[in-house]
């Protein structure tokens, strides 16, 4: 349902830091020069890092509030502290790596806007060289977590699971200028109203590392609105090539781990959406389940 764009809304940026002085300059320098007029305040939660990243942040950059944890928590725990201290009706979920481009905050807050039956927007991520990086995705599967968490990835990187789970399948997908559904989109840059992301209640702690982005994007199909990619928007999400290709370490114990409580909540089973999707008129709900995504509103 379309509505009229209401007042501008203020946007609270959330950005979780640990061990992130190398990156977090960037990030809130970006913020600083391409937020937008909406964004009224920027929240760094700092996950006890010994780095330095606190003091480059305090010093820098006065205007940001500063959250300095002592104590190691999971991802999850850290948004949910940001999002308890924001005082903006939309939050902006960003990492530490990730880099706005001119206008994209104010893009995503205006399809956010304009239609109440979208609960979660993210921009289109790209490589620092400008190359996409695909972070429209389908619900996992086995076979797809498998193969994305193991040095199978190397072998079967153009199996059907790995473009299936990438929408790598569907030409034109990632090309796309016009917004358009999809199951979820990375945690790296997400904005959602403080209202949702209170009723949703908030990030699942239970997650250490991964799957919390899958898992709010699952609760927001399951709570009857839609997952969208704003393709204008654009954000540089500064993945490293040793992070993007390190396999069986304690990150990958910690993927497979949060991997076995979403099947446990929601299953793993092709295709994996929520039954509130089946629930809307059939043309959508065809749209999405088949992954052949309508592009526009």
């Amino acid at each position: 349902m379309e509505t009229s764009p209401s007042t501008a809304l203020h946007v609270s940026v959330i950005v979780v830091t640990h061990q992130s002085a190398a990156e977090i300059a960037a990030c809130l320098s970006s913020l600083r020069e391409h937020g937008g007029s909406r964004v009224d305040e920027v929240i760094v939660v700092d996950n006890a890092s010994t780095d330095g990243t606190c003091d480059l942040v305090s010093r820098d950059h006065p205007e940001v509030r500063l959250v300095r944890g002592t104590k190691r928590q999971g991802f999850a725990a850290n948004c949910n502290t940001g999002a308890r201290l924001a005082t903006g009706n939309t939050l902006f979920l960003l990492n530490p790596d990730g880099r706005v481009r001119p206008g994209a905050i104010d893009l995503l807050v205006e399809r956010l806007d304009s239609d109440d039956s979208i609960g979660i927007v993210g921009p289109r991520l790209v490589y620092p060289d400008g190359s996409l990086q695909p972070s429209a995705r389908r619900f996992p599967t086995v076979g797809a977590t498998v193969i994305r968490r193991t040095p199978l990835r190397w072998l079967l990187r153009s199996s059907r699971h790995e473009s299936r789970h990438l929408m790598l399948d569907r030409p034109g997908v990632h090309t796309a200028t016009e917004p358009y559904r999809v199951d979820w989109l990375l945690g790296a840059a997400l904005a959602i109203s403080s209202d949702l992301y209170t009723r949703l209640g908030g990030m699942d702690e239970g997650y250490r590392l991964y799957c919390e982005d899958i898992d709010l994007c699952w609760r927001t199909w399951e709570a009857g609105l839609e997952v969208v990619q704003v393709p204008e928007a654009v954000v540089e999400h500064d993945l490293s090539e040793l992070t993007r290709h390190r396999f069986l370490t304690r990150a990958t114990a910690w993927h497979f781990r949060s991997m076995a409580r979403f099947a446990l909540r929601h299953g793993l089973r092709p295709p994996t959406l929520p039954p509130a999707v089946a629930e809307k008129p059939a043309d959508r709900a065809a749209a999405v389940l088949s992954g052949s995504l309508r592009l526009g509103g």
